[in-house]
This record gives structure tokens, sequence and C-alpha cells, in this order.
């Protein structure tokens, strides 16, 4: 109620107590009415106010709430995310795209087809619910087939005990573990070829000591070398292992903060599985098993491992040493195969190189002096299978050689962090593989590889 109303009332009423006594009786009711319909007023302008505050503190609530239920939406190099503005719940959408054109060379080019391919056609969904669980998922549609290559939850509320389940990269091989846009190279080198690729599981990782000291260790169905796989083959069961320090990173040693070393492990049964096969850098199969032989007893995978970066500069580096138990008949051993890779690269305008791809200093906008970043790359490597595979039975050298010798020289060109435009030569050459009459070695592989990419995930 307003003062002047209020002023008003205060002189009413003093009207009638002050008006003469004869006019009293006459007046008395009419004043009582008048002041009864004042407090009435007071009441119900006492009733808006309270009102008005509620509707303003309920105003004040939906604002909150929309404050932490709303969401924002971004699209960068990460891809297109939505995220709550508490951030409880966050989903990205992502894609990798590769493009591939292979051009096998001179002699031994029988051993692959010429043409273009789509490697990778992998749209990618992840996220996270609740702040402290993630989801990852990403099929593959390339090269004619659909598979699904990722597809996991993780549990990550103690930074040093992360929960993952689901179907992921097992923690063996290191250039396994890196992702598939960021290798050095178009194809991952020989000691790939003898860890598993994908398989379902449960693991537990995190860091030891922050930034210097990772481990994770996992049961996993058990997959053939470089297999993957969407159910279990087996009642056996593959257990796996991993320790990888980056001992000064963190530290003033700065010239060795780059380097990181460990090794990864894993063994279980394999009756039952399926045998694996074994591809060139052109993706050609160049080791197969005899007829009538399996899987049986056990297999041990052992991959000490490394890698150091300092500026432009890069060198990785593993071993891989496998060994499983095959059958033929009534003759049943374990035989071991192995593989070892060195590479190198350098970056020639100046971007730090590291595990995953370089961010150019300036992306493609040649109008504006931009022109990406340029890295040079060579490696080499060999795998071999023991004796004793060729002794027994279970494949001959005729048609599978006991080495695989590999050199590859390529040049990758970043246009910006999501474009990068590969080619690569590689040379394959061989011991064994080819029947006596023709000289007893396979043919070397000769082939050029280009290769189109765009990533965000």
């Amino acid at each position: 109620m307003s003062q002047r109303k209020l002023w008003m009332g205060f002189a009413v009423i003093m009207g009638i107590s002050m008006s003469p006594a004869r006019a009293q009786s006459a007046d008395q009711q009419s004043a009582d009415q008048k002041i009864q319909q004042l407090e009435e007023r007071v009441d119900e302008l006492d009733q808006q106010i309270k009102i008005d505050e509620r509707k303003k503190e309920l105003d004040a609530e939906d604002a909150a709430a929309k404050a932490q239920n709303g969401a924002t939406a971004t699209a960068d190099t990460s891809g297109f995310t939505i995220k709550s503005n508490d951030g409880n719940f966050l989903l990205k959408i992502g894609a990798d795209l590769q493009v591939d054109n292979r051009a096998f060379l001179g002699q031994g080019a029988s051993a692959g087809s010429d043409g273009m391919l789509l490697r990778r056609v992998r749209p990618t969904i992840s996220g996270t619910v609740y702040k402290y669980v993630d989801y990852f998922f990403r099929p593959d549609f390339g090269q004619g087939t659909t598979v699904i290559y990722d597809a996991y939850l993780e549990l990550k509320y103690f930074s040093r005990a992360k929960v993952r389940v689901g179907k992921f990269k097992p923690p063996v091989g290191l250039e396994r573990l890196q992702s598939d846009d960021d290798t050095t190279f178009v194809e991952r080198g020989l000691p790939t070829l003898l860890v598993p690729s994908r398989d379902i599981g449960y693991q537990i990782s995190g860091d030891l000591l922050p930034n210097q000291l990772n481990y994770s260790v996992g049961v996993f169905n058990g997959v053939p070398d470089n297999g993957l796989s969407d159910a279990a083959v087996s009642g056996h069961r593959d257990y796996a292992g991993r320790l990888f320090l980056t001992p000064f990173n963190g530290t003033p040693v700065k010239a060795l903060s780059g380097l990181g070393f460990g090794s990864g492990i894993d063994g279980g049964g394999v009756d039952g599985e399926p045998l694996p096969s074994y591809k060139t850098f052109g993706q050609s199969t160049f080791f197969t098993f005899a007829s009538g032989v399996t899987e049986a007893g056990h297999r041990m995978r052992l991959t000490p491992q490394g890698y150091y970066y300092a500026g432009p500069f890069g060198v990785l580096s593993e071993y891989t040493l496998t060994e499983e138990g095959l059958k033929k008949g009534l003759v049943q051993r374990d035989v071991a195969y192995r593989a070892w890779q060195v590479q190198v690269s350098y970056i020639l305008t100046g971007e730090k190189k590291g595990f995953t791809s370089p961010t150019p200093k300036k992306a493609f906008d040649p109008l504006h002096g931009g022109w990406g970043a340029v890295e040079l790359a060579a490696r080499t490597g060999e795998f071999s299978a023991e004796h004793g595979i060729y002794n027994y039975g279970f494949a001959t050298t005729a048609a599978s050689p006991r080495t695989a010798r590999e050199r590859v020289g390529g040049v990758n060109w970043f246009l910006n962090r999501l474009v990068r435009v590969s080619l690569d030569y590689g040379l394959t050459n061989f011991g064994g593989g080819a029947a006596a009459s023709l000289g007893g070695n396979r043919a070397p592989e000769r082939v050029l590889i280009g290769r189109f990419q765009i990533n965000f995930i």
C-alpha cells in the first residue's frame, strides 16, 4: 500500500474520532466500515507483495536449473561436441576417413593389385555420462566390410585405477596403441603383426607416478596375432599387462623429457582359435600355414618398446616375440616368431614431434603464408619364423618365407591438425617363399602408397 493511501486512511480515522459527539453515533458504522475496507486492502497488498517475491524466487530457481541442465555446442579440431553446463554429460561426434592409392612396382608386382580403396571409414561417437564414466564407439565401413573396432566404457573416478570394459586395444604393442591417424607411416611395422588388434575384456590402468609411470592390466577373450573378434572362440582367456615409463617428463632434464620405454606381455590358451596370417607393407599375405594345422596349447607375447622425441626429431622402436602351440596330426610343438622395427622421422618445418600427430605452426593457407607441416621418415624391420615351424610341417618354405625384411621411406604433409597427405615407398625382401626352381625366394615387393586422410575424434 502506498504512503499516500495510508495517510488518507489515518486522516479519515482521525476526522471521525474528532467529530462532535452527536455525529459519532450516526457516523460510527460508516467509519468502522471504512476501517475494515482499509485493513482488507492492506492485506491484499501484502499478499500481492508475497506473490511477487515468490515469483522472483521461482524465476531465479528456473534460471539456475537452466544454467545447470543447459548445454553448449562447439565445433573444433576435436570434432562436434555437445556439453552440459554442469560438466556431467558430453557427446562428441567425429570421423576418420583414409583414401589410399596402391601401386606395385617392378618385379613382384603380382603380389598385389594396383588400385584405390577406402582403407578406413570410421564414424566415432564418444563422450561422458555423469562426469566419471566415458564411452567410445567406433565401427569401420572401409574396404567393403562392416566391423566394430572399438566399443567400450571406462570408469575414471580413480585416476590411478581407471576401469575399462568392452572391445578395445589390449595393452601390448607400442605402435598398435598409437592411433591409426597418428602413425608415422600409412601401415604399421612388422612387430604389430604379432600382437592383438582388438579384443573384448576388462582392463585397469592408470599412472602410478603422475605422467611418469603408467600401468595397464587386463583379461581378454584372446584373439590371433593382429586379429580381432566380437565373441570368445573358446573357454580360454588371455591375460595382458604393460608398464611404460617416461621418467624425465616434467623434470628439469628437458633433453630427456621425450624419452619413454617399457614392455607389454600377454598370454593364455589358444585351443580352438583361428590361425593367424601375416601381411606385407602393401597388405599382401606372405605367410600362411599348411593344411591341417591348428592352434593348440598356450601362447605368450613379449614386446619391449620405446621412443624418444626431441623437438622435430623422433625415433620409435619395438621388438615382439610370440611363442605359441601348433598341432598337425599327432605332432604338437611350441614355435616362435620374432619381429622388430626402428623408425626415425624429422619435421622439416620445425613442429614438435610426438606420439600423436603434430599441429602445424601455420595451417595450409598459401595466400597468407601458410603451408602446413612437412615430415620425412624412414623405417627398417624384420620378421622371422623359427626353423621348427618348417621341420614339423606346420608351414613350407616354398609357400611361406622364413624371413621378411622391410625398408620404408615416406613423406607426410599435414595441411592442418585434421588433414594429412602421405606418400610412402616400401621394399620387402623375403627369405624363402618360392619353389627352388624359382630361386627359392619370393619376389621382392615394391609398393608405392599414397594416402589422403581426415580425422577428428
